[in-house]
């Protein structure tokens, strides 16, 4: 199958200012040091922008797999070219509402955990993705300033930013796009980056929060699987971010694991993964000689947790070995997305117990972690199988406040209700 990656070109500037202007953003004096909390909006809800009112839940969950396969694809192209090659993206499932520029210019940035760089389409513009908000324009921020910086291939200009949280103002860097493409709906306007490296949003703001570069996430449950078990239409509880270390990201119930810095991509967030136990069967993760153990992807955009083919196949046996004497039919995905899938009208399996074991972290996931309802009637496996290395999707995360510490280079799991806080 082809590769389905884009790539953007980009200058760099600086002096443009953002804005989080977030009906929900609570602002503890973030320049002594506070936690800075905003809504993630799934691309499902029906406040989304990007929801579309004429699918059905069948068509959402369908679609939110064939973009969990094609982010898997895009990780995959990561390993296999040199770093640095490329700017590229492929769909995510998050968004947040942010203004930039000075005065502040409506800008629906795409979170992603998997990219360094904060950017935007900027005027002028010869190649761009169609986007519903106006481009933004440069010359219309009066804290805009362009900068110099060296590439490989040509010297691009690169903007840094004075960024505005609430009323008070961030430098940051940010890239303005001029050739631009991607897997885009014409309503983002690009994309808040996450990463681990210099240039993400959390390395440049870290100096204002409290715990310094740490921030956290709780994702509740897929809008379409809520309106699947509730059988009704009402308002679904939206995500949260925070920037800034809580007062419970430690104590009762938090697990913690090394976060492994892969020395070629030192950009994403990788784990060790050990073993998954599914109830007393305990499948190990074989040997490796490498002397990089990370072997799993923590990502914020792929839906579904993605393991090595071999791996799979030996969880998917276990799965199938304890559901064997329950009087339930094996079938196929109706959308063709996963392996596994079971005819019951009821609202999720119940069981069997899954336990991810991260090397110092053990995750006990729910059922609603595991198993996906693909329509009425079809129930699947929310697990997919292929490339080398193991993704850790945001199916397993939901109902977990997941914590990323970058100074203290580890990723923290506190069961929660989501919805709740």
């Amino acid at each position: 199958m082809a590769k389905q990656y884009h790539s953007l070109s980009a200058t760099i500037a600086t002096s443009i200012v953002f804005l989080l202007v977030l009906s929900n953003a609570q602002d503890n004096a973030p320049h002594n040091g506070g936690v800075i909390s905003l809504n993630m909006i799934h691309r499902d809800t029906p406040s989304s922008p990007l929801y579309d009112a004429s699918l059905t839940d069948s068509q959402r969950v369908s679609k939110a797999l064939q973009r969990s396969r094609h982010r898997i694809n895009r990780f995959v192209l990561s390993e296999d070219e040199s770093p640095g090659a490329h700017l590229i993206y492929s769909s995510g499932e998050y968004l947040v509402n942010i203004s930039i520029g000075t005065p502040p210019r409506p800008f629906i940035g795409i979170v992603d955990t998997g990219s360094d760089l904060i950017w935007a389409q900027c005027m002028p513009c010869t190649e761009c993705f169609k986007q519903n908000p106006p481009l933004f324009d440069p010359s219309s921020s009066s804290t805009y300033k362009a900068l110099s910086c060296a590439s490989n291939e040509s010297t691009e200009t690169c903007p840094l930013t004075p960024l505005h949280w609430i009323r008070q103002p961030f430098p940051t860097l940010f890239g303005c796009g001029h050739h631009n493409g991607g897997e885009f709906t014409g309503v983002e306007s690009g994309i808040v980056g996450l990463g681990r490296g210099a240039v993400s949003f959390i390395s440049q703001i870290a100096g204002y929060l409290v715990g310094g570069k740490y921030f956290s996430y709780c994702l509740v449950p897929n809008p379409a699987q809520t309106s699947f078990q509730s059988n009704n239409s009402n308002p679904v509880s939206s995500s949260k971010m925070y920037f800034g270390r809580l007062n419970t990201s430690s104590g009762p119930g938090v697990v913690t694991t090394p976060l492994l810095t892969n020395p070629i991509y030192q950009s994403f967030y990788y784990l060790e993964l050990q073993g998954i136990s599914v109830e007393a069967n305990n499948i190990t993760v074989d040997a490796d000689a490498k002397d990089f153990k990370g072997n799993m992807i923590i990502d914020s955009g792929t839906a579904l947790t993605n393991l090595p083919e071999s791996f799979y196949d030996r969880f998917e046996s276990a799965i199938r070995e304890e559901l064997k004497d329950r009087d339930l039919e094996v079938k196929q995905d109706p959308t063709g997305g996963s392996d596994l899938c079971y005819s019951t009208k009821y609202d999720i399996l119940a069981g069997p117990n899954v336990t991810f074991h991260f090397n110092g972290a053990v995750v006990k996931l729910k059922s609603a972690n595991n198993f996906i309802r693909m329509d009425d009637e079809t129930v699947c496996l929310a697990f997919s199988s292929g490339s080398s290395f193991g993704i850790y999707g945001i199916w397993q995360q939901t109902n977990y406040l997941v914590g990323y510490d970058l100074e203290n280079k580890t990723v923290s799991f506190q069961p929660t209700d989501c919805a709740t806080i």
